[in-house]
């Protein structure tokens, strides 16, 4: 109980309150009689409220407390209070006075930023239970692998123990209000004597994280507040940098977890077990509460998803019953891609939700929805309004009060949710004994891309999943096994993560739009090789299990001063070549034999270094050498790392980090600066190599950037203000792009001799503006590829930005840009002996479609490559793509006289192009370039249709841009 005696009180219920009364236990109403309401809060919550209609009785107003200080008494304001926001350390701070002030809650750190700030959990419950967390961590634990636990003890626990429910809130910093709510329903949840509240506190565990995307929350603050004070007319700063390297795709790295913020909430998760997580959001009128138009990830266990429309549907009644407006549910999310963070539930087991909310502002405003929005429909009974105001205390009342719903109806229901928790995990442990398989997966530790191999399996472990260490050489099916190979067993709680990365997506062009990605599939997307087993002798095979980081063997062979390193694409050789900077490294440009061995073009060549030291990090890095008595006498390049000029996009800092994550990674140096910079010229004298990710728009609007309205600069600077701003790049003026002076000084760049490496986007610029010929950007309206794998085929494998990589791959492909270079139908003919011919032999006719991977892209030029799910074939040409066609580029020819170079590009045949995920209208892609070179002067520029830096999630495709990089001067090699 509460420290203090409550005083008596009273007070008249609202109308709406009293017609609930028959429907619902009056909040009021407490044990041992009634409890004292804040006064002043409470006129406060009545004061801001800008429509009467969305209220209930369960927030509209808040119980006093002698010791607990209510958020009004901490931060001088109620939550809600119009014009009004609270930095993350401040909301830290309340939480922490809160559990300092009562035993029922507990508080600690989870983790810190990228920018060093914590990340934060508040426990709330009864005292006995908060006294000891432990025990019920311990149970939900047991309650997580039925290999462990029996049948009659799961269902003791399902009978005594308490389910977690984990609110999160704060991922994209531009919606405001659910770290705002979160403080007043946290003193609620603590305070509140009714038996609505005590229900939910005696029987559940409710953990709050207020702020997700700590650093970017302090962010928006610090711009909120620097806006308030211009004057009016002047141009608003826009929201930059939310995280260190990405905005609002924070919510997008579920599968890559590269971030800080996804990384602790996946140890958190792991180490608690929560069985729900239910993230706050803003982005619909008025409140959607998730389950989404299908279709349905195909891993989740329908249980789960009979558990979303319980939990969503609860909401939308009760609210109904209330009387409040725009509750709904179905119509906006679709519930395929797992990339979101709260699939860190799903992927155990539990159950992902999350609200979209009306917009806190922090200031008032109106709200005029459309029709389309405030029809009357099935899973819509009580539709948005045609207009309303609204305000920040309108946004705590209707989310506060349907978080409040899920929680009393997850307390009424612990034993159910409980029981089915555990049967998830049962169910998960069965598919893997006794279901159709795959009965495992099988890692091989000795294929081509082994360090990029061991990577996958510790990302997998990190993410939940057990691995095993055959000990033994054993067959299964077709496959043999080898001592060391990786075996991901199928008979494991979180198999649904294995089976939800590794199987291959199937997206039909006729469903809903999709909300995000279509196709992900784990081993694609890192170019790695990972086989299904469906034979289930493998589970009797003998195993080790993997409790510990693992490395590919690496090291060095024979003896000699040279080393030689086979090119395979492995990133770990880009860090091979960061880390030792000083020391001189060559690229072989043709095939070679030493030491008893084949190299490949692109091989890395050391004539001398300190022995010690390299072979130190081969091992660390699971990179091999061939030592030799005597360099090789191919031709050759050096791979002389280059000076690089990192552009970003003032107008949108949302996808470029990805790309600098890669290179921090890696240790790639690089200079980071604003497209603004570029005006200032010169830069060929500062730089080599200068990468201009990925923005957004067109290529207008990059050399346009943010739009200059009147002479007053928009500068984005730390100041005593703005003490949170200018961590990354600071300017005195963000606006006007690189504009056309910009534009040309980067022409001159590469005129010069300069490497412009360009992605998505960006590779639009030059084409556009004419700065190269024989490149069109189309933009085919039929077609549609949202999202997914396809295949890749290297059009010339003589090209160093090829090296290392067979004659095709997996790419990740998003709709656009679409490049056609040189217009015409055969104009890849006789490319490297025909990129036909070797598609012809990597493919089989009429393959059946597989649900899972199977394809080896690790083993050169492979034969019987399945097709991708779904997909139809074609006939299957032997001697170029379309055939005849006046040479490699149909004369295409640039405004100097020289050609571009395509190295990959998209198949003949539009049934040849889908991996994973989506596609209709691939006729638009055929011979299609995913990647040009395009030499201007004496420079190049490197344009990449895909996306090799996507997101963290395209390890296979790094080494395309690494290739740019370490042979930036040498792209003429071998044309």
């Amino acid at each position: 109980m509460l420290r203090g005696t409550p005083r008596r009180w009273t007070w008249r219920l609202p109308r709406h309150a009293v017609a609930l009364l028959a429907l619902t236990a009056s909040p009021l109403a407490a044990q041992g009689g009634a409890q004292q309401i804040d006064q002043e809060y409470t006129a406060k919550i009545k004061e801001f409220l800008q429509d009467s209609r969305i209220t209930t009785e369960l927030v509209d107003h808040l119980p006093a407390s002698s010791t607990v200080p209510t958020p009004l008494k901490f931060h001088g304001r109620i939550v809600g209070t119009p014009g009004e926001l609270t930095y993350a350390k401040d909301i830290h701070r309340y939480f922490e006075a809160l559990a300092n002030s009562s035993k029922r809650a507990k508080y600690w750190t989870i983790g810190k930023t990228e920018e060093g700030r914590d990340m934060v959990v508040l426990a709330i419950a009864d005292e006995a239970t908060i006294a000891n967390l432990d025990k019920y961590k311990g149970d939900l634990a047991a309650l997580t692998d039925p290999r462990k636990t029996s049948e009659a003890e799961a269902q003791r626990l399902i009978g005594s123990t308490k389910p977690i429910y984990w609110i999160t809130s704060g991922m994209h910093s531009p919606e405001t209000g659910g770290p705002e709510t979160l403080q007043e329903l946290a003193y609620r949840l603590v305070v509140q004597e009714t038996p609505y509240i005590q229900s939910i506190r005696d029987n559940i565990i409710t953990f709050i994280t207020p702020v997700i995307e700590v650093d970017g929350r302090e962010k928006q603050v610090d711009t909120y507040y620097y806006n308030k004070t211009l004057a009016p007319g002047l141009a608003r700063l826009p929201l930059m940098y939310w995280g260190k390297y990405v905005a609002h795709d924070n919510n997008r790295d579920g599968m890559g977890q590269f971030l800080a913020l996804t990384k602790h909430v996946n140890d958190f998760f792991l180490a608690w077990k929560p069985q729900v997580m239910h993230d706050l959001h803003e982005a619909q009128t008025y409140l959607y509460s998730s389950t989404g138009t299908g279709p349905y990830n195909d891993a989740v266990d329908p249980i789960t998803v009979n558990e979303w429309w319980t939990l969503a549907i609860e909401d939308v009644r009760e609210m109904t019953k209330r009387g409040v407006p725009g509750v709904f549910t179905y119509g906006f999310y679709d519930g395929w891609t797992p990339n979101y963070m709260f699939f860190v539930a799903h992927t155990k087991n539990a159950i992902g939700r999350f609200y979209e909310v009306q917009s806190y502002g922090p200031d008032n405003y109106e709200v005029r929805p459309g029709p389309t929005t405030t029809s009357k429909e099935w899973f819509r009974p009580n539709p948005p309004l045609p207009y309303i105001k609204w305000g920040p205390r309108n946004n705590v009342n209707i989310q506060q009060s349907g978080v409040l719903i899920s929680l009393k109806h997850f307390a009424d229901n612990k034993k159910m949710y409980l029981e089915n928790y555990w049967l998830k995990n049962k169910r998960a442990v069965a598919k893997g004994t006794t279901g159709e398989g795959p009965f495992a997966w099988v890692i091989p530790a000795t294929q081509r891309r082994k360090a990029d191999a061991a990577d996958a399996v510790n990302e997998l472990r990190k993410q939940g999943l057990e691995l095993h260490t055959a000990t033994s050489a054993f067959r299964v099916g077709t496959l043999d096994v080898k001592p060391g190979d990786w075996i991901v067993r199928g008979d494991q709680p979180y198999r649904t993560l294995a089976d939800m990365y590794l199987s291959i997506q199937n997206y039909s062009p006729t469903n809903p739009r999709p909300y995000d990605d279509t196709g992900w599939t784990f081993q694609f997307m890192r170019n790695v090789a990972i086989f299904p087993i469906a034979d289930k002798s493998i589970l009797t095979q003998p195993m080790n299990a993997v409790n510990a980081k693992v490395v590919a063997a690496g090291g060095i062979e024979g003896s000699g001063p040279v080393l030689i390193l086979e090119h395979t694409s492995d990133n770990n050789l880009m860090k091979f070549r960061t880390t030792f900077a000083t020391t001189k490294m060559f690229a072989a440009d043709a095939e070679f034999q030493a030491g008893g061995r084949t190299f490949k073009p692109g091989a890395f060549i050391v004539p001398a270094g300190d022995r010690a030291k390299i072979e130190a990090s081969l091992k660390e890095l699971g990179l091999s050498a061939v030592a030799v008595a005597s360099a090789p006498t191919v031709k050759q390049h050096e791979l002389d790392l280059p000076r690089i000029g990192y552009v970003h996009a003032w107008q949108r800092t949302q996808d470029e980090g990805w790309v600098r994550a890669a290179l921090d990674t890696y240790g790639v140096p690089y200079t980071y600066f604003g497209d603004i910079r570029l005006r200032e010229g010169n830069l060929r004298a500062k730089y080599d190599v200068i990468i201009y990710p990925h923005v957004g728009g067109s290529a207008q609007s990059h050399v346009a950037g943010i739009i200059k309205n009147g002479d007053t600069p928009l500068p984005y600077k730390k100041t005593a203000k703005t003490p949170n701003l200018g961590a990354l790049e600071t300017a005195e003026d963000i606006r006007g792009g690189l504009g056309i002076d910009g534009l040309t000084e980067l022409y001159k760049f590469v005129q010069a001799g300069g490497t412009l490496i360009v992605e998505g986007s960006t590779s639009t610029i030059f084409p556009a503006y004419n700065l190269t010929s024989g490149i069109t950007i189309e933009s085919p309206s039929q077609l549609f590829a949202r999202g997914s794998i396809m295949r890749g085929v290297v059009a010339d494998k003589a090209s160093p930005l090829a090296y290392g990589f067979d004659s095709q791959l997996p790419v990740y492909f998003n709709q656009d840009p679409v490049l056609s270079v040189g217009g015409s139908a055969g104009l890849f003919a006789g490319v490297q002996g025909g990129a036909g011919a070797a598609l012809a032999q990597n493919v089989t006719p009429n393959a059946a479609p597989l649900r899972l991977s199977t394809w080896n892209f690790n083993k050169p030029d492979s034969v019987g490559a399945p097709a991708p799910a779904g997909a139809a074939r074609g006939p299957q040409g032997g001697g170029g793509f379309g055939g005849g066609g006046g040479g490699m580029f149909g004369g295409a020819t640039g405004i100097d006289g020289t050609r571009p170079r395509v190295i990959l590009q998209f198949p003949a045949n539009a049934g040849d192009m889908l991996l994973s995920g989506t596609l209709a209208g691939g006729e638009a892609l055929a011979n299609r370039a995913q990647l040009v070179d395009a030499p201007v002067g004496k420079g190049h520029v490197v344009m990449f249709a895909i996306r090799p830096f996507w997101r963290w999630q395209t390890q296979g495709t790094f080494f395309l841009g690494f290739n740019a990089l370490l042979n930036w001067n040498d792209l003429d090699v071998g044309k």
